[in-house]
């Protein structure tokens, strides 16, 4: 087993001043940018690592190097000193697996603030080896990952997330964000309570979900479906663009929208009178070969399906 390896910076910035107005009930704060104070931890693994990342609050950057270590910078940032000593760091080593987690201080009651106001925070930047287990999460904040290979989760309670070049067993969540993913492979689960999906992506499995939001796909021209794939929207139109030959058996459906499609390989049947309201928000079709269910789903939208 590895010990980590520490090293530790911290700096104070300038410009801080305090006020009191009307006794202790209020402040008048001139620190435009508060307090940080940053560490190094580096963890040496054998093999593959299993790394799990948790902020209490703040973003996280992940990216992949040729090192059989693990980087990771915590930069801690508050607007007072007792805040900032406050926000605490832990991490354990068990073989290749790292833990490590911050935790923030207690809240606790203040008066009115007049000026800035910082809440505290902890960023984590990462570098790793390319292929690994990563779990990544975040109370509050961003989340940004890119080139890496494995099993991949990744959640924040309040932040966008960003990947580029991920690979393996993919799951995302954001609780109030939007997702972006670029060059991506595998079984991919991606869902957001509130914001749009954009992904361009050769999956083997794909679950998409926004509770308010668009979704815009592509899908690699070589992609195979492994499994049935859903894209759903709780309000927002849905765009997918499909490889010119693709295998599907494609059931997209708007709650108050249309379906439309300029896909080659998608014929529609003439309209009646009769059911073209009812025809208009749905499309069932058999692209290619069939084989799998592709499910579109969108309570309100338009959903497009393109080449």
């Amino acid at each position: 087993m590895f010990g980590p390896h520490t090293r530790r910076t911290t700096c104070a910035l300038l410009t801080t001043g305090t006020l009191a107005l009307a006794g202790s009930a209020c402040e008048l704060n001139l620190n435009t940018e508060g307090l940080t104070a940053t560490e190094t931890r580096t963890f040496k693994v054998a093999g593959e690592p299993d790394l799990v990342l948790d902020t209490f609050d703040g973003s996280i950057e992940v990216h992949s190097w040729d090192r059989q270590e693990i980087e990771v910078e915590i930069e801690r940032r508050a607007m007072e000193q007792d805040l900032l000593d406050a926000i605490k760091v832990s991490a354990e080593q068990d073989g290749d697996r790292v833990v490590l987690k911050v935790t923030g201080p207690e809240s606790r009651t203040r008066g009115v603030t007049i000026g800035v106001n910082i809440s505290p925070s902890a960023r984590l930047r990462v570098a790793m080896p390319r292929t690994a287990k990563l779990q990544a999460s975040s109370g509050d904040g961003s989340i940004a990952v890119e080139d890496i290979t494995g099993t991949v989760g990744l959640t924040t309670g309040d932040g966008s997330i960003r990947a580029v070049r991920l690979s393996g067993d993919v799951t995302v969540h954001s609780g109030d964000g939007s997702i972006r993913m670029e060059r991506v492979e595998g079984r991919l689960n991606l869902e957001t309570t509130d914001g749009s999906i954009v992904l361009d992506a050769k999956p083997t499995v794909l679950r998409g979900r926004t509770g308010d939001g668009s979704i815009r796909v592509q899908i690699a021209p070589d992609a195979v479906m492994a499994e049935d794939w859903e894209l759903t929207s709780g309000d927002g139109s849905i765009t997918l663009t499909l490889p010119s030959s693709f295998n599907a058996e494609l059931d997209a459906e708007s709650g108050d929208g249309s379906v439309r499609s300029s896909h080659p390989a998608i014929r529609q049947e003439p309209r009646t009178d009769d059911d073209r309201e009812s025809r208009r928000r749905t499309l069932k079709a058999t692209m290619g070969q069939g084989g799998k269910v592709f499910r579109v789903r969108t309570s309100d939208g338009t959903v497009r399906i393109e080449s």
